[in-house]
C-alpha cells in the first residue's frame, strides 16, 4: 500500500508540473524611505507559458483580485513571467496590506500555487523612530511545507525541477543585517520548497519629516542670528 501510495504521489506531482510547469518566485521588499516604500513580487514560469496553459486562468483571476484589494498592480513582464508591485507609505501599511494579500479573511482560503498547493506568510514589522533615521525590524515567516520538497523522490527527472524555487530579497538605502544569515549575503534568503521559512531583517531608512524639520529648525536659528548681528542688537 506504502509503494502505491508513493507512486499515485509521484504521479500526481509530474501531472502538476507538466501541467503548469515549475514556478520561480522572486520576492523584493524594497524601503526608500520613512514615508514610501513598495514590494515587488516575480512569477516565472519555467517550460510553460501564460497565454498558453488554460490551467492557469482561474488561479490568475484569484490573484488579479488579491492584488487590486491592496492597491497593487500586476502586469504581464513576459509570455511566462508575471509582476506584482504593492505600494506602501509606511511600515504599518506595508505589514497590513503584505498579510492582507496572503490572507484576507480569516475564512477565506490561503495562497495557493497553481497546482492547489497552499502558501502561507506572515509579516511584522517593528520600527523605532531617531528622529533623522527609522530603525525597523522585519520578521517573515513563509510556510512551504505543503510544496514537496522534488529532491526527495526517486525520479532524477522530479529531482532535477522543483516546483518553486526562488528567494526574498530586502533593498533599503542603507543595506541590511540579519541576525540569522551568519556568513551570506544578508539582504537575500534562498525559499526552500518542504520548509518553513523564517527570515529576520534589520536596517536604517532615512526619514524625511525628521530631517525636515532639523533643516528648518537651522535655518531659523540662522536666521535669528543673521538678524541681530546686521542689526547691531545683542541677542538675548
Amino acid at each position: 500500500m506504502r509503494w502505491i501510495k508513493g507512486c499515485l504521489q509521484i504521479v500526481l506531482v509530474l501531472g502538476v508540473v507538466l501541467l503548469t510547469g515549475c514556478l520561480q518566485y522572486d520576492l523584493d521588499i524594497q524601503f526608500d524611505s520613512q514615508t514610501h516604500g513598495q514590494w515587488v513580487q516575480q512569477l516565472r514560469w519555467r517550460g510553460s507559458g501564460i497565454s498558453a496553459s488554460s490551467t492557469l486562468e482561474p488561479w490568475l483571476h484569484v490573484l488579479t483580485q488579491r492584488t487590486q484589494a491592496v492597491q497593487g498592480k500586476i502586469r504581464v513582464v513576459a509570455d511566462n513571467t508575471l509582476e506584482i508591485t504593492v505600494p506602501f507609505n509606511n511600515g504599518k501599511e506595508f505589514e497590513t496590506r503584505f498579510n492582507q494579500f496572503f490572507s484576507p479573511l480569516e475564512d477565506a482560503p490561503p495562497m495557493t500555487l497553481p497546482g492547489g498547493e497552499p502558501i502561507q506568510a506572515e509579516l511584522s514589522i517593528r520600527q523605532g523612530n531617531w528622529l533623522l533615521a527609522i530603525d525597523n525590524h522585519i520578521s517573515l515567516r513563509i510556510d512551504l511545507t505543503a510544496v514537496p520538497d522534488l529532491t526527495d523522490t526517486a525520479l532524477p527527472l522530479l529531482q532535477a525541477a522543483q516546483l518553486l524555487e526562488g528567494r526574498v530579497t530586502v533593498t533599503t538605502p542603507w543595506g541590511v543585517r540579519s541576525p540569522t544569515q551568519r556568513g551570506a549575503s544578508p539582504e537575500k534568503w534562498p525559499l526552500v520548497a518542504g520548509e518553513v521559512n523564517q527570515i529576520e531583517a534589520d536596517f536604517w531608512v532615512p526619514s524625511p519629516i525628521g530631517i525636515g524639520a532639523l533643516v528648518i529648525v537651522v535655518l531659523v536659528a540662522l536666521g535669528y542670528s543673521l538678524k541681530y548681528r546686521f542689526s547691531g542688537k545683542p541677542i538675548p
